[in-house]
């Protein structure tokens, strides 16, 4: 049976990076690199069954205290990063072990974020397909854009969640697989 991976990303972040007006204009210092520090992925079926899911932290490597911006908005602490954090070569090789030959797809510029990565870390993948649907999901599904933030995805559907979660990679992937359900997305 044909499986499917969905994943997200949080990465290193400053108060200062982002517009108040316009959460999308990246205002950052040459030293303020985008470096991973949480990878979420869920890995499904075409009946939008969880298989498996996986949540990895990783360790920056160019800035390795993480600002207070980033620990508000998403909860990972320094604690976490020092002591569950692995390296992003690490991390990278059991997220590939975990995606294996299934067709992975993000939602935003997640996968940007892994070739820059990559890229820091003086590694290569040109393998690597992962499929953003966020230009699918406005287009053809017709989601405003407004909406189409995976931590907030869930909304426009109605989807109402138990607990109140922070910014967080895992949660915003089950925020994407249960928007994918509820239109019946084509993986094809």
């Amino acid at each position: 049976m044909k499986e499917f991976v969905i994943i997200d990303l949080e990465w290193t972040s400053w108060k200062e990076n982002y517009n108040k007006r316009k959460d999308t204009f990246n205002r950052r210092k040459v030293w303020q690199k985008k470096e991973i520090i949480q990878i979420g992925a869920i890995r499904f079926n075409k009946y939008y069954k969880i298989l498996d899911t996986l949540n990895l932290y990783v360790k920056p490597k160019f800035n390795p205290i993480l600002s207070n911006y980033i620990i508000k908005l998403t909860g990972i602490s320094q604690k976490i990063i020092d002591q569950k954090g692995n390296s992003f070569k690490r991390s990278y090789k059991i997220l590939k072990k975990f995606c294996g030959t299934s067709k992975i797809f993000c939602n935003g510029d997640d996968y940007i974020i892994i070739k820059k990565n990559l890229n820091y870390n003086d590694m290569n993948d040109n393998k690597v397909k992962i499929k953003n649907i966020r230009k699918i999901l406005n287009k053809k599904y017709k989601i405003p854009k407004k909406f189409l933030i995976s931590g907030i995805i869930h909304t426009y559907f109605g989807i109402k969640f138990k607990k109140k979660e922070m910014h967080n990679a895992v949660y915003d992937c089950m925020n994407i697989l249960k928007a994918l359900k509820k239109i019946k997305f084509s993986f094809n």
